[in-house]
This record gives structure tokens, sequence and C-alpha cells, in this order.
């Protein structure tokens, strides 16, 4: 039996997963309305769209990453493994946590050298303060990055990632091995023993947050984009995955053993929708709904934005590895002024 200090100490490193987990799936989503705005007004062409011949392949393309790492950990020394993946994955966090703070103040100094110190920082400390803070960019960004193409994507991807995750947690250790033995920024993390030396950690993995915050971005944008109805389905849906979160912990407590979390996330979610959507009326609206129909530019931007896009294209598929790193560290540290001239355009409007 533990004793009521431990059980204190877990409780306060649940509450801050679950937290930290609903917490950033509303910012990732909210970021994704904002640049699903963006588009419609802009282009329409969206970076990343998801469909369902995609979401087919993901439990398995997931299935083959998963046993390479686990093979590898297996019979690759694990400091010698970890220091590459740390390496790799301190400078895509960088990058990330930049797109992140983007979101929020214009790129500058400060800015630049506050996301390249974390990542300095956390692959030669390790630090769970520092892992926390880039794993949330890393998912913040995820999640506002990708568009699901329809609903029919969205439940072929949460189906066939929930039989993976029961597979791969109940079926061998797997998953465990790979998610305690990797050391990155690819999960939230806060010690069991907050009050001790900090060693033990409990862990909630990214793909328990981005994975539900894909559809959980969706239902925000079908919400108040599609079907006009505010944010009623994404109150719906986070409410449903903070609960089920909520479910998955209490499981986990109860029988002291890590419980494959997308288990308890889809059936929350799905079922929440779905019954939400037959009580509004709008099954018929979700089972039509695609990406494309929230993201068609305006009719009086088109002409421009055809020109634009003829103007840059012959740019962007020519960017080789340089020049995108150039890019994107350039882009921590200078405000490229895109953002700005949408607004000051938005605000001529508003005033003619």
């Amino acid at each position: 039996m533990p004793s009521p200090s431990e059980t204190i100490q877990l409780s306060i490193a649940l509450a801050y997963l679950m937290a930290s987990a609903v917490t950033i799936v509303y910012m990732g989503s909210q970021r994704l309305l904002r640049e699903t705005i963006k588009m419609k007004k802009r282009s329409g062409n969206q970076s990343e769209v998801m469909k369902t011949g995609d979401a087919m392949m993901m439990p398995l393309m997931g299935s083959v990453v998963l046993f390479s790492v686990y093979v590898v950990l297996r019979f690759v020394p694990r400091e010698y493994f970890n220091s590459i993946v740390s390496f790799y994955l301190s400078i895509f966090g960088v990058f990330s946590l930049g797109s992140f703070v983007k979101t929020y103040t214009r790129p500058n100094v400060l800015t630049g050298c506050f996301c390249c110190v974390a990542g300095g920082l956390y692959y030669i400390t390790g630090n769970w303060v520092v892992n926390n803070i880039l794993a949330t960019g890393i998912a913040v960004s995820a999640i506002s990055s990708i568009h699901l193409g329809s609903f029919k994507s969205s439940f072929v991807l949460l189906l066939g990632l929930f039989f993976y995750d029961i597979f791969w947690v109940f079926g061998s250790d797997v998953m465990l091995m790979v998610a305690s033995g990797v050391d990155g920024p690819i999960k939230m993390v806060f010690p069991r023993d907050i009050f001790g030396g900090c060693k033990s950690m409990s862990l909630l993995g990214l793909g328990d947050l981005i994975i539900p915050g894909f559809f959980i971005g969706q239902t925000l944008v079908f919400s108040s984009q599609y079907v006009k109805k505010g944010s009623l389905y994404f109150n719906v849906a986070l409410t449903a995955y903070g609960l089920s979160l909520v479910n998955t912990m209490a499981v986990m407590v109860i029988f002291d053993h890590g419980q494959p979390a997308l288990l308890f996330i889809v059936p929350w979610l799905l079922v929440s929708f779905s019954i939400t959507a037959v009580i509004q009326g709008d099954y018929k609206a979700a089972w039509e709904y695609t990406s494309d129909a929230v993201t068609e530019p305006d009719n009086s931007s088109t002409d421009k934005v055809k020109s634009e896009e003829g103007d840059q294209r012959g740019t962007g598929d020519e960017m080789g590895l340089g020049d995108f790193l150039v890019k994107q560290m350039k882009g921590l540290f200078v405000w490229d002024g895109e953002e700005e001239e949408e607004e000051v355009c938005e605000g001529t409007k508003k005033n003619d």
C-alpha cells in the first residue's frame, strides 16, 4: 500500500498530465481554426490533409516504426541511440517551439534565444521541465498543421489506432519499453516523487494528445465554420477528452499498470460526437463534411491568390535542406510581417 505522501504526489502528477493534455489540445485546436480561416482568406490550399487512405495506413506505419525502435533499443547501447535521437528531437523541438511562440508574440532575438536555449538545455540535462516546454511546442504545432479530410478519415484513424494501442500495450512490452526507453520530448512527464528526488516519472505520450487533437480540432472547425454553431462540438469533444483521461488514469491506478490511453479516449470522443450530431440534426452534415468546404478562398481574393501562387510555385519545391534550415532559424529570430500585413488589410476593410 502506498503511503499518504506517495498517493498525494501521484495525484499531483496525474492531475498535471491531464491538465496539460487538455490545455495543449485546446491551444492546438484554436490555432488550427485560425490557420483554417487564414487559408480561406488567402489560398484555400491546405499544406497537409490526411485522407481516408492515409488514415488507414497510420496503424501499419506506426507499428513498423514502433517495432523498429524496439529492436534498436534491444541491440544497440541505449546511451548511443538516445544521444542521436535526443539531438534530432531537440532541434525539431526548437523549431516547433518557435512556431508555437510565434502564435502569441512576434519572433525576436529574445524568443529565438529562448527556443535555442531550451533545446540546448534539454539535450545536455534532459530536465523534465524543459522536456515539457519542447513537447508542448511539438504537440501544438502538430495539431494545427494537419487537416483531417473528412469525418470518415477521422473515424478510420481513431478506430485503427484504437486497436493499434490495445495490441502493442496488452500484447507485448514493446510500447512501454519504447515510451520509457527513448529520451526525447515525445511525452509529457511529471515526477511521481515531486517532494523527493524526482527520479520516478509519470508520463503521457504525445500520441495520446496529438491523435485526439486532430479530431478535436476538426470538430472546432466543423462547428464554427461549417454548421455555424459556435464551439458546440468542440466543447463536447474537449470535455469528453478530459473525462477519458480521468477514466484512463483511474484504471491505471486501480490495476497499477500502464494503460493504452486510446482505449478510453477513442470511445469517449466518437460516441459523444455522434450523439451530439444526432441530437442537433447534424449527422448528415458531419458525414458529408470535407476540409475543402471550409478552406475554399473568398471569390474576391481568388485571382490575387492564383497570381501569388504562380509566383511562388517555382521556388518552394526547389528548397534544399540547407535552405530549409536557414529559413527555420531565421523564423526563430525575425518577424516576416505576413500576419501583420493581413491584420492591416483586415483593419482597412473594416474602416471602409
